[in-house]
This record gives structure tokens, C-alpha cells and sequence, in this order.
């Protein structure tokens, strides 16, 4: 198989002009600080990197690859995304036409409630479930249209997911810092559950390429599990551990105002 180079072409573009729109709408008027839009830059350029390019020409006829892809896009490169307050800028973009669009979406009810922590659970959870263990997955691996809208799930699940436990953005609904930390404790448990039944597994939970052996398919299923057991653990253990930071710096705040 290989990989519609208009593909590559589209990710590119938009990541490149998502990053020149965000640039240009001076975040930092609005209070958003260097480390937070560092932090978008950078979840912008490990998009490319693993969207255009090598990676994502490997990725096509590689499991191990397409994993570091998934885990990528959807457990790092969507938290530094949202980190980085992307939905505070555009809400108070120098455009009027961009901010009342985004406002508008804001106010509907049914997008709304895609940004509860317990739906975006669920969105995430389904994404998970969808691309390892379904005939979703046996298709993104042997189409690679498929395969790259996968890509395009990974994204806006892990944007979803996040949006709510990440502190930087206007919230629908209200999330406890108790929340937010318990909601990232919890989602180690199904990452780490697929890495680990992709890796213990001896037999392929997914079709391969036509032109790879069932025996190095089973070889790449391992290694790509493998890599989300551990990568996904390490990963989760950062957003925790800011999540935490920041629940005891919010309980600090208030036992200094109750002084």
C-alpha cells in the first residue's frame, strides 16, 4: 500500500495555517502564556512530523509505526494542542467573523455536551475500542484512506477528551479538580489494557498488508503494543502530575484566602 501524497498535502496545509492564524491573533494580549503557546506550537509541529513525511508514509505498511501515530495524535499531541488555549484565542480573535462562528458553537446545546468529562471519556474510550479491536481496524490497515481518517478520529477524540481536563479554555460545564485528576487515573487503564493485549496476544487481532506473513504481522502487532503500554503510561503520568500540580496549588489558594 501507499499513501495519497494529497493527503499529506492537506495535514500540512492545515497545520501550517492553523499555526500562522494563532501566530497572528497575538495570544499573548490575551493573558496566554509563552509556555502555553509553546506548548501549541510544538503539538502542531509533531502533528506534521507524524502526519507528512517519512512517518506517515512508514506508518501506512508498519503497525509499530501507525501506533507511535495513535499515541502521538491522541495522548500528546492533542493535550499540548489544548494546553496551548486555542479556543480562548479564537474566542477573542481580532477576526469578529471567526469569533462569532466559534461563539455560536459554543452556545449549542448538543456540542455542548460533547465537552462534559464523561462524554469526552466515552468519545475517547470509543475511539480506542474502534481502532484496535473492530473492522475499523482491520480496514485502516489495508486501506489507506481509512487509515488516515483514523488519524483524523485520533485528533479531535484526544482534543475532545482533553478539553475538559486541561485547564486554559472557556468551559461549558464546571470540572473539579478532583474530577479531572480521577478522569486521567482512569484512562490509563483501557491505554494500557490495549497495549498490553496487543502485545500478549498470539494471534493478530487485525488483518495486515497483503504482502506481510501472518509471523511478521504478529512481530509488528507486539512491538506496537508494546510501544502504547509503555509510551501511554508515561505519557498519562505527565497529565496527571499537572492536573495534581494544579488542584494543589487551587487548594493552596484558598486556605491562603481563608487565612
Amino acid at each position: 500500500m501507499s499513501l495519497n501524497p494529497l493527503w499529506e498535502l492537506f495535514f500540512a496545509l492545515a497545520l501550517l495555517v492553523k499555526m500562522g492564524w494563532y501566530y497572528k491573533e497575538e495570544p499573548s494580549r490575551l493573558g496566554v502564556s509563552k509556555l502555553r503557546q509553546t506548548s501549541f506550537y510544538l503539538g502542531m509541529i509533531l502533528a506534521l512530523v507524524l502526519l507528512a513525511g517519512p512517518i506517515a508514509q512508514a506508518a501506512i505498511n508498519n503497525f509499530s509505526i501507525h501506533m507511535v501515530q495513535h499515541i502521538g495524535l491522541m495522548m500528546l499531541i492533542s493535550p499540548l494542542i489544548v494546553l496551548g488555549s486555542p479556543i480562548k484565542v479564537m474566542a477573542n480573535s481580532k477576526n469578529n467573523f471567526a469569533k462569532r462562528v466559534i461563539l455560536s458553537i459554543g452556545r449549542n446545546f448538543l456540542i455542548r455536551q460533547l465537552f462534559r468529562p464523561e462524554v469526552g471519556f466515552l468519545i475517547f474510550l470509543g475511539v480506542l475500542i474502534a481502532t484496535h479491536f473492530s473492522p475499523i481496524a482491520d480496514a485502516g490497515m489495508t486501506n489507506p484512506n481509512i487509515h488516515q481518517l483514523e488519524l483524523i478520529a485520533f485528533l479531535i477524540g484526544g482534543f475532545i477528551y482533553y478539553y475538559p481536563v486541561i485547564s486554559g479554555n472557556p468551559q461549558p460545564f464546571q470540572v473539579s479538580y478532583a474530577t479531572r485528576v480521577l478522569s486521567l487515573f482512569a484512562m490509563m487503564l483501557p491505554e494500557t489494557m490495549t497495549g498490553f493485549f496487543l502485545y500478549s496476544g498470539n494471534k493478530l487481532l487485525h488483518d495486515v498488508p497483503m504482502q506481510m506473513s501472518a509471523t511478521k504481522g504478529i512481530a509488528e502487532q507486539h512491538r506496537g503494543g508494546a510501544i502504547m503500554w509503555a509510551m501511554g503510561m508515561l505519557i498519562d503520568a505527565i497529565w496527571i502530575s499537572m492536573a495534581a500540580y494544579e488542584w494543589i496549588a487551587n487548594e493552596k489558594r484558598i486556605a491562603d484566602a481563608n487565612d
